[in-house]
């Protein structure tokens, strides 16, 4: 198990390692032969781990990109779980390390390594072009020349003729493409072309966006950060960021490229003149948004975006406060700018104006009831900071009966501040209605008759089970026979193995009941007669001792 990582490339290790981090492995068991666990991607995928004492004996996955032999991400997270689980024993005095790349050049002896190098060359096609690019007599266009008919065969290799690259070969896909990236960088920067490097990036980034794939691009993002990482380190930032900046202020470029770009530009460029020269930048894709004749909600949210962005940016230019306001106003329909001026409003102290643009919000934005619903509870907290009971309890009934948001949270909030015969009368109307939380609103006020009898109307099983507790006792006869007419439905339905196991547990459970053995006797004996071709739940009665 120490050098189990040494099964993996590189950003497969890397991705297997992300989905045990991301808690995707379950059911980790430890059998006679090794371990076995699911992991859980676009399905879940069963992995096997076959050792033989500390060692890996083989490894198996049903998952697609497994059938052919290869080490996949799924082992890769299973083996990251089993390392977290069981900690490797410490190493023996006598085992070494295994060597790093550095370490093993280090043994070789100097007058071995130029014909080592030469019979590893001769072996390896993208070791010898990396080579000939670096130290090679070649000029920089025939550089680029190799460059991109590299990274045209990569494509070649994996998509179709359509551009679409299916989801077996997705990651080995962008894992080359990650690799491309991070060689032609190194070269161009060995031979001092930053800026040579960094538009070789981008047209890679560019070419793997022409491609569809159902992978995302966390390896081809890492690629790219360590790409600009290592150029910004030998390279004047200002000519790194007027750079970038045509690239965002193109209309034509894939939102793959845009998004790097754009983050790359208001994430590693700070000071005045940089964020001034975004403030144009953003002003100019404000304006072309403006005329682009973009509807819906796609638009809305770019320009809200644009819009939040520019407000920040304004701010730490310190811009005059009546220019932030006037801002705000002129974009007070788009609702994060809405949001932005009722908080400038309360950090003002207008009080009254705040709750004038919330009101003013409900109407514009009616047709989106999760945003009425913020600006409801909003103006909620203002009425209650403010000692305005009457509006308080006038908001709660619209948050509650119109928009049917809140649940049991603002029925309570509304109980609290209604006398008690409001209340009741609230109370009854939100139970003659059509609403999702009836049944915890009876729980809660101890109706207990009427919870009873609406339980007993659901025909639910899992209704059931969630108020059992509640009326078990005070009901025990309605509730035995609930379960019962249930069970007598659900048994009809059954058609497979693991819903048998259920229903027989259930069965078991009508024990606890007065009369309730007797009674999953004979539902017992029911179902032997009705359904006795269904060898499955005939062998889980028997099994049950029904």
């Amino acid at each position: 198990m120490e050098s189990w990582k040494n099964w993996f490339q590189p950003h497969i290790l890397e991705r297997g390692r992300i989905y045990f981090n991301e808690g995707r492995v379950s059911d980790l068991k430890r059998t006679e032969d090794g371990c076995t666990a699911t992991v859980e991607d676009t399905e879940e995928y069963e992995v096997e781990i076959l050792l033989d004492g500390d060692s890996i004996e083989d490894m198996f996955c049903d998952c697609p990109y497994a059938e052919d032999g290869n080490a996949c991400k799924h082992m890769a997270a299973v083996l990251f779980a089993i390392s977290a689980a069981e900690p490797s024993k410490k190493k023996a005095p006598a085992k070494r390390e295994r060597l790093t790349p550095a370490g093993i050049v280090e043994k070789i002896p100097d007058g071995q390594i130029r014909s080592l190098l030469t019979e590893l060359i001769s072996a390896d096609e993208k070791l010898y072009r990396a080579l000939l690019l670096r130290y090679g007599e070649t000029t920089l266009d025939e550089c680029m020349k190799t460059l991109k008919k590299e990274l045209a065969s990569i494509g070649n290799q994996y998509a179709d003729r359509h551009g679409y690259v299916n989801y077996r070969d997705a990651d080995e896909f962008e894992g080359d493409m990650a690799d491309f990236i991070r060689r032609q960088t190194q070269i161009l920067l060995g031979r001092g072309e930053p800026l040579l490097a960094l538009r070789a990036g981008m047209d890679a980034l560019r070419e793997y966006a022409s491609y569809e794939t159902e992978e995302d691009c966390a390896y081809v993002d890492d690629a790219m950060d360590a790409m600009l990482t290592d150029i910004l380190c030998v390279c004047k930032k200002d000519e790194v960021f007027d750079f970038l900046l045509k690239y965002a202020g193109s209309a034509g470029e894939h939102w793959i490229v845009q998004d790097f770009v754009e983050q790359a530009i208001f994430s590693r460029f700070s000071g005045e003149t940089f964020d001034r020269k975004k403030l144009e930048l953003i002003d100019g894709q404000i304006a072309d948004l403006e005329v682009s004749g973009k509807q819906g909600y796609s638009r809305e949210y770019e320009m809200e975006q644009l819009l939040t962005r520019r407000f920040d940016l304004m701010k730490k230019l310190s811009s005059p406060k009546e220019e932030l306001d006037a801002f705000l106003e002129r974009y007070t329909n788009y609702s994060d700018i809405r949001k932005l001026r009722v908080q400038q409003a309360l950090e003002d102290g207008k009080m009254d104006e705040a709750i004038r643009l919330l009101e003013e919000g409900k109407s514009a934005d009616c047709d989106k009831p999760g945003l009425v619903a913020e600006y409801s509870e909003w103006l909620m907290n203002l009425y209650g900071q403010q000692g305005q009971r009457d509006k308080l309890i006038k908001e709660l009934e619209y948050h509650i009966f119109v928009l049917s948001s809140g649940g049991m949270e603002m029925l309570n909030r509304l109980k609290k501040v209604c006398t008690p015969a409001q209340w009741v009368e609230y109370r009854e109307r939100y139970l003659s209605g059509r609403n999702y939380h009836k049944l915890e609103l009876m729980e809660s006020e101890g109706l207990w008759e009427r919870l009873m009898k609406a339980v007993v109307k659901s025909k639910n099983l899992s209704i059931l089970d969630r108020y059992e507790a509640a009326l078990k006792k005070r009901y025990p006869d309605e509730m035995l026979g609930a379960y019962a007419c249930i069970l007598t439905k659900e048994a009809a339905a059954a058609s497979k193995r693991k819903r048998y196991q259920e229903l027989v547990h259930y069965l078991k459970k009508l024990g606890s009941y007065p009369g309730g053995t007797e009674q999953a006797a004979r539902l017992a004996e029911d179902w032997r007669t009705r359904y006795i071709r269904r060898r499955a739940m005939m062998e889980e009665l028997r099994n049950a001792g029904f």
